[in-house]
């Protein structure tokens, strides 16, 4: 991934949120990625993307009362770690996809706290 030619909304040692290479339809739509190439991570990473993801979210998604952070039981990348942020545009071209995908976590912009799906 060469990291100049994308929008980064976010970079650290370990992560990087940038802007999806395909929209799919909505305004907006960011993942999050591993700087080191693995398939898996720690949970205390886990928790920590998550958090990222979520802060750099409520920005980039302003515009919208939630956003979802999915699995990736649909990811094109799957020989690297990431997970995709969205919004809930229900006439985007992958609306189907975000519903028959695993949601790992809900925001709701409008609340201070997360609310966490489990599935």
């Amino acid at each position: 991934m060469n990291l100049k030619k994308e929008k980064i909304y976010c970079e650290d040692r370990s992560f990087v949120i940038l802007r999806t290479k395909d929209l799919k339809g909505h305004k907006e739509r960011i993942m999050i990625v591993l700087r080191q190439h693995e398939h898996t991570i720690p949970y205390k990473a886990l928790e920590r993307a998550l958090d990222l993801l979520a802060d750099i979210g409520r920005k980039v998604f302003s515009y919208t009362p939630k956003f979802v952070v999915m699995d990736t039981t649909f990811a094109t990348i799957n020989d690297h770690w990431h997970l995709v942020g969205t919004d809930l545009n229900p006439k985007s071209r992958d609306f189907g996809q975000i519903l028959a995908t695993r949601w790992i976590k809900v925001i709701d912009n409008a609340a201070l706290e997360e609310t966490e799906t489990q599935m």
